[in-house]
């Protein structure tokens, strides 16, 4: 029923705004008929068509997928320490406690081929967290990037899913965020700390194990993953 609100919170939008729902999905990339598709299947679009969908139409995604927040575009992000909303105002906008503002960074990173690395000063809109599943990190120290590839699908996390990291942040086993050369990537990681070596392995039988240096040269860890927002792609 949630992913037909959001249809619903878009359409109701588009007709507020005067414009209409090819005007807005073509600035997404998305044609009027895979919208329609979407919709008909309860399919919600990526992680980043939402944003641009929810930008064209002045609000957040947040709102189109919970109807919480604000609808208006009167309303804007301020990204400082402890991730509030306010008004143009300058008033503080009631915000569910439960949830953090993550700060999502421009750049993808693969699961499978690389990307370029993070840019920290440009931010291109802010994902609502669950801050308990940060497990004590706080939310400010927290990033989100978008995924490309298919190397995770094991674990659920697919193209165009967001995942939220925390960099510099190294705590056991898991999955995390690499640098290799100049790209980012997500796997899973093992630490050896007697040999000082990386296994880094993929969620897909496709990709093959690697074993690297803990040495930074050719493989640096970024930041712990964790958590993901999906949508499923069926």
């Amino acid at each position: 029923m949630w992913r037909m609100d959001f249809y619903e919170r878009v359409k109701g939008l588009v007709r507020e705004k005067n414009t209409t729902i090819r005007a807005v999905t073509a600035r997404a990339n998305l044609s009027l008929n895979s919208y329609d598709t979407m919709k008909k299947r309860g399919i919600l679009p990526r992680a980043q068509e939402a944003m641009i969908i929810a930008k064209e139409l002045g609000t957040t995604v947040e709102y189109l997928l919970t109807g919480e927040g604000a609808p208006k575009s009167y309303v804007r992000y301020e990204t400082t320490e402890g991730l509030i909303l306010r008004d143009t105002e300058g008033r503080e906008a009631p915000i569910n406690g439960d949830l953090a503002l993550i700060p999502i960074l421009p750049q993808k990173v693969a699961a499978g081929n690389g990307q370029e690395l993070i840019d920290e000063i440009h931010r291109v809109g802010l994902l609502p967290f669950l801050k308990r599943m940060l497990r004590g990190t706080a939310p400010s120290q927290a990033r989100a990037l978008e995924v490309r590839g298919d190397s995770m699908t094991g674990v659920h996390i697919f193209d165009g899913d967001m995942i939220v990291f925390v960099p510099g942040e190294i705590r056991g086993d898991g999955i995390y965020v690499l640098r290799v050369g100049d790209e980012l990537i997500v796997k899973r990681v093992e630490f050896d700390p007697i040999s000082r070596k990386l296994r880094i392995m993929s969620e897909n039988p496709r990709y093959p194990d690697r074993i690297e240096s803990a040495d930074g040269q050719s493989v640096a860890v970024v930041g712990k993953v964790y958590g993901w927002v999906h949508a499923h792609p069926y």
